[in-house]
């Protein structure tokens, strides 16, 4: 018996949240509300952005010249960037640092030799984001195939 499940848009987008032993994260398919969208949607494009001027500020850098900005600094320039940009302020700043925090370590594990440097984010292939210090109380689930998981500023989806 096959069940056909009709996930839109979202098929693809993975949110990813530590379970109850922080050695396991468990990956989750959504499946939000139109308003709840727009909320995951704007999340996926502010974790993008992020990231993607982590990378521009990686690319400018040749041999000779400072070395370019780590994590702490770059965190400190998104706080200064949202005092001054209200659409910044807006979102969630867990989505933000989180994406910095994932390329900081996609650019250790680069410059170890573990993997390639890290590369743009395109709109159309990654959306997704992930959320960290997530509690117990936030994930629950409703039976064998069906969960809720609570995101910041959009709810529980």
């Amino acid at each position: 018996m096959s069940r056909s499940i009709d996930h839109g848009r979202w098929y693809r987008l993975g949110l990813s949240v530590p379970s109850n032993n922080v050695r396991f994260v468990s990956r989750y398919r959504l499946l939000p509300t139109p308003d709840q969208e727009l909320g995951l949607l704007e999340h996926c494009s502010h974790a993008r952005f992020v990231w993607n001027l982590a990378c521009e500020q990686h690319a400018h850098w040749r041999p000779g010249r400072p070395a370019a900005p780590g994590y702490h600094e770059q965190a400190r320039q998104l706080t200064e960037a949202r005092s001054e940009f209200a659409w910044l302020r807006a979102g969630s700043v867990t989505v933000r640092q989180q994406a910095l925090r994932d390329f900081a370590q996609a650019m250790r594990a680069f410059l170890v030799g573990v993997s390639r440097r890290p590369s743009w984010r395109k709109a159309s292939r990654h959306k997704g984001f992930r959320l960290v210090a997530v509690k117990p109380e936030h994930m629950e689930r409703l039976n064998r195939d069906r969960g809720r998981v609570w995101v910041p500023k959009v709810g529980s989806t």
